[in-house]
């Protein structure tokens, strides 16, 4: 801000040849007096501090020179020149044309009031990031509750391999299956099994996959913990992660399906053993009961008794149905 604002022009004029003491109490009241020649030109500004240090009689020979402000002079820069010139006020000037006076405690009044309006401005900033940063650690806390409330493990990493963020549950993990403790900014390629050479190149190659692509990678495998004599089925979901279109990293969510997978063995197996009955239902009962049918369709019933003729009747309608259910029997195994 230049000093334009600042310039006085209601001053207060003497004569070049008046006496210092007629003058004495008019400096004392207004500080500077601009001093005048009979026609009314700017010959200089008389301070209290110019009596001192040229102690004459008259005005004129009081005077000392002092350098000169314009209106696009800065108040930065004009305070400076008071500083260096030991100087209270200072004329101003545009294009030669005396325009007024510039006092220091008028700019050191306006430095001070936007020095406590910055204060204002910068506390009142303080206290709003304050604020921000409050609902950020909420906000923190509370996403960092809901994930170490879940029973998957979950890790942010960044594209260098660097541990962004991780969850209780990831914690607990790696305690377990590397014997240390997970830890943010190292690489999670220093966390290897001793046995896991393949599923270290799985998690390379689909991290990469899920990175370069932009979309979710998604895996099921089989985890053969060392020197535990145990294995978990996980499923792994491989989510690149943006900030403002750039990628930032990869989330990746461990999930333990090994109780589903169990659950779908034994479905398998169950059907793997309905199908073996249906074959054998299908190839060993039904062949059986087909040669009881043939044996009845060759007798002969003629010579036969009414009641034999009866028996062997009900024997080939019984025999028909348990056809009729072997059947259905391989039909419904054979449907699952």
């Amino acid at each position: 801000m230049n000093i334009s604002f600042f310039v006085r022009r209601n001053f207060h004029t003497i004569q070049a040849y008046e006496g210092i003491k007629a003058i004495r109490e008019n400096l004392l009241e207004h500080t500077a007096l601009v001093v005048q020649d009979e026609h009314h030109n700017h010959l200089g500004v008389l301070t209290t501090l110019d009596i001192l240090q040229r102690p004459h009689t008259l005005v004129i020979d009081c005077l000392s020179t002092k350098p000169m402000l314009s209106l696009r002079t800065s108040v930065d820069e004009a305070l400076l020149l008071m500083q260096q010139e030991q100087s209270e006020v200072l004329p101003v000037f545009q294009e030669d044309q005396f325009e007024g006076l510039v006092f220091k405690n008028d700019l050191l009044e306006f430095v001070r009031s936007k020095r406590q309006e910055l204060e204002a401005e910068v506390n009142d900033r303080i206290h709003e990031i304050k604020s921000i940063h409050k609902q950020l650690e909420l906000s923190r806390q509370v996403l960092q509750a809901m994930f170490d409330s879940t029973q998957s493990s979950i890790f942010l990493v960044a594209p260098d391999y660097r541990i962004i963020f991780f969850n209780k549950k990831a914690l607990e993990v790696s305690r377990v299956m590397y014997g240390r403790e997970l830890r943010l900014g190292d690489s999670i390629l220093n966390y290897k099994l001793d046995n896991g050479d393949d599923v270290f190149t799985s998690f390379q190659i689909n991290f990469e996959k899920a990175l370069h692509s932009g979309e979710q990678v998604t895996t099921e495998r089989e985890i053969v913990y060392p020197n535990m004599q145990l294995s978990n089925w996980v499923r792994s979901e491989y989510t690149p992660v943006y900030d403002h279109g750039k990628a930032i990293g990869v989330a990746l969510r461990v999930v333990d399906i090994t109780d589903r997978k169990l659950y779908e063995l034994q479905i398998d197996m169950q059907t793997e053993i309905l199908q073996q009955i249906s074959w054998i239902q299908s190839h060993h009962t039904r062949q059986p009961v087909a040669t009881i049918l043939g044996l009845i369709s060759i007798l002969d019933k003629a010579s036969m008794t009414e009641d034999n003729r009866k028996i062997i009747g009900m024997l080939e309608q019984t025999a028909h149905k348990l056809d009729g259910v072997i059947r259905e029997t391989v039909i419904k195994a054979n449907s699952i």
